[in-house]
């Protein structure tokens, strides 16, 4: 019972923020990062987490898109005009959880996926990896915001 108050929070929440009617804010059937993401009118989708959620869905979002880090970083560091979704459009899906597999090993062998998730968001990167949308962490009715599309 406590996760359907919860979940109806979270959508009063969205909708205040959004400004409009709590009708028109959906849950999600799965998860990302562990949480249930808000649809509004099924065309644009949250997260609406706690402080404390917020980092761990950072965290496991860390470690699940090393593929698109290590290639905006490599990107930005050589001033090329690309984004991982150049590369996610032209690879198949199998192929990228390979890739990612792979660089956590290596990550894992040397300073390990803890010391990077933090170092990230002792960096304030929290709402660069959870917002895909715009970057921007909003907070609203005790809760953090955060537009994936």
């Amino acid at each position: 019972m406590e996760e359907d108050t919860t979940a109806d929070e979270r959508m009063q929440a969205l909708a205040g923020f959004l400004g409009v009617d709590p009708v028109r804010i959906a849950e999600s059937i799965g998860t990302l990062y562990g949480y249930r993401a808000y649809y509004c009118d099924a065309d644009t989708a949250y997260l609406v987490l706690t402080e404390e959620e917020a980092n761990v869905a950072a965290e496991e979002a860390i470690g699940e898109r090393l593929w698109a880090i290590a290639m905006e970083t490599t990107f930005d560091y050589f001033g090329i005009n690309a984004y991982p979704s150049d590369i996610a459009a032209a690879l198949d899906t199998r192929d990228i959880l390979r890739i990612n597999t792979a660089i956590r090993k290596m990550i894992d062998a040397s300073c390990g996926i803890e010391s990077l998730s933090s170092a990230m968001l002792s960096l304030g990167n929290r709402k660069n990896i959870l917002a895909d949308h715009n970057q921007r962490e909003e907070c609203f009715g005790g809760y953090l915001i955060y537009r994936l599309f």
